[in-house]
């Protein structure tokens, strides 16, 4: 059973499939079962979007017919764009795949739909996936009917908590500016009313308690805690010990744009992330896969199972330009409502006339296909990397987030920094550049 697995996919363009280099197309037609990231969401033209989304994700549907004839028939829709266009947007996307017998991977119509793994046969064995997402996830949740209330389309989520760890003093600082501000009154007051826990005194809310608000705690050092929900968590756990009673090879798929002290753009994941990662593998799964952050994070083995962190991006075409844009997205960028989408997408690819944002560092333009090689005879996987390069700083800006394989010098500085990213956690990264083959220990 041979399993194909790529990052993320955001695309507006058609005929994507004769336009990618022909030696990625070759690969993901030698694979059984071929796997990517939706990083959008397909509503019907009367769905209206959601409020306060900024920047949305969405095509129409037509769009998944282009991922379809690449091979994918593992989608993952569960990340912070599920949502964009609302429970009825959610509903869309849902039936859009359904009508092109795609299974939806990691939303669904309820809570106890999302609950359950998903699972493709092939000739040669079955694989089981369980996918969540972390970012926005508090957002885009689905719930279950009860008390005369209809369930909620959604992902399966894994929400996360974090609390700032600061020193005695800077405590003792944070705490006065808040009672001269009047906030600590605020919050005291609304927790009265409202009847919430009380924090203990070395424990504040900082800012609204109704809006935003910060959690610090009186500690020996600073640091950016974060901790998943538990009872988010243990569904996965369930849902990932239900899938590896049922399919020989079981995948946990993560949305994650988190890295650590909520730096969206480093390079070290989260501290809850690791931590969803170790108990998933733990419950059964064999594969961990995380994608979301656009470029490539490390791999670490737990209990000799891998974690990729990120796998970078498939598809990252924004400048073709057919996407959905609302007019409160052209808001969100300082534009008037009746902008074009080139004034959009222009203005994010270039500052005063050099390349800038996802365009200005090759990271974003770093990805890998990775490929799964599972027999149930030989149970230890063999697995490979096929680098590819998305060429954001291309001349052709219509060429840009299209992959083509990467050259060899390119190739070279995505594998030295996949071994450096993968050694900082402690894992050995060994890679065969004729084969592709990868080993890590």
């Amino acid at each position: 059973m041979k399993i194909s697995i790529t990052g993320d996919s955001l695309f507006s363009s058609r005929n994507i499939s004769q336009r990618i280099d022909e030696k990625i197309a070759t690969s993901l037609k030698s694979a059984d079962v071929n796997f990517t990231n939706a990083e959008f969401c397909t509503p019907q033209v009367d769905t209206p979007p959601a409020a306060g989304r900024g920047y949305v994700t969405a095509v129409r549907e037509n769009k998944l017919d282009e991922l379809k004839k690449l091979g994918f028939n593992l989608i993952n829709f569960a990340n912070n764009h599920t949502g964009d266009f609302g429970v009825k947007g959610i509903l869309d996307t849902i039936q859009a795949a359904e009508k092109r017998n795609i299974d939806p991977i990691g939303i669904g119509r309820s809570l106890d739909e999302v609950h359950l793994p998903k699972f493709y046969d092939t000739k040669t064995g079955r694989i089981g996936i369980v996918a969540a997402a972390t970012t926005r996830s508090e957002v885009f949740l689905a719930s279950n009917a009860g008390n005369g209330v209809p369930a909620r389309p959604g992902l399966n989520p894994l929400r996360w908590d974090r609390t700032y760890i600061v020193p005695e003093d800077a405590f003792g600082t944070i705490k006065n500016f808040s009672q001269q501000l009047g906030l600590t009154q605020s919050i005291e007051v609304g927790t009265r009313i409202e009847r919430w826990q009380q924090l203990p005194n070395y424990e504040l809310y900082l800012g609204s308690m109704y809006q935003e608000k910060l959690h610090f705690k009186e500690g020996d050092k600073y640091k950016v805690e974060t901790v998943p929900n538990q009872e988010d968590l243990n569904n996965i756990v369930r849902q990932i010990a239900d899938a590896k009673k049922r399919a020989h090879f079981v995948v946990f798929s993560l949305h994650t744009h988190e890295g650590i002290n909520e730096n969206w753009y480093a390079d070290e994941p989260a501290e809850f992330v690791k931590q969803a990662a170790y108990q998933a593998i733990d419950a059964g799964a064999d594969i961990v896969i995380g994608h979301g952050a656009h470029f490539l994070r490390g791999i670490e083995l737990y209990h000799k199972k891998p974690i990729f962190y990120n796998l970078g991006s498939f598809l990252m075409e924004f400048e073709a330009g057919e996407s959905i844009i609302p007019p409160e997205m052209y808001q969100a960028y300082q534009l008037q409502t009746n902008s074009l989408p080139s004034d959009l997408h222009q203005m994010r690819a270039y500052d005063n006339g050099e390349l800038a944002g996802f365009n200005s560092d090759e990271i974003f333009s770093m990805g890998f296909v990775l490929s799964v090689d599972y027999t149930e005879k030989n149970k230890q996987p063999e697995y490979g990397l096929l680098p590819i390069d998305l060429r954001m700083a291309n001349e052709d800006s219509l060429k840009r987030g299209i992959p083509v394989v990467a050259k060899k010098d390119l190739a070279q500085r995505m594998l030295k920094r996949i071994q450096k990213l993968s050694l900082d956690l402690g894992t050995k990264i060994e890679y065969d550049t004729t084969s592709g083959k990868l080993n890590f220990r």
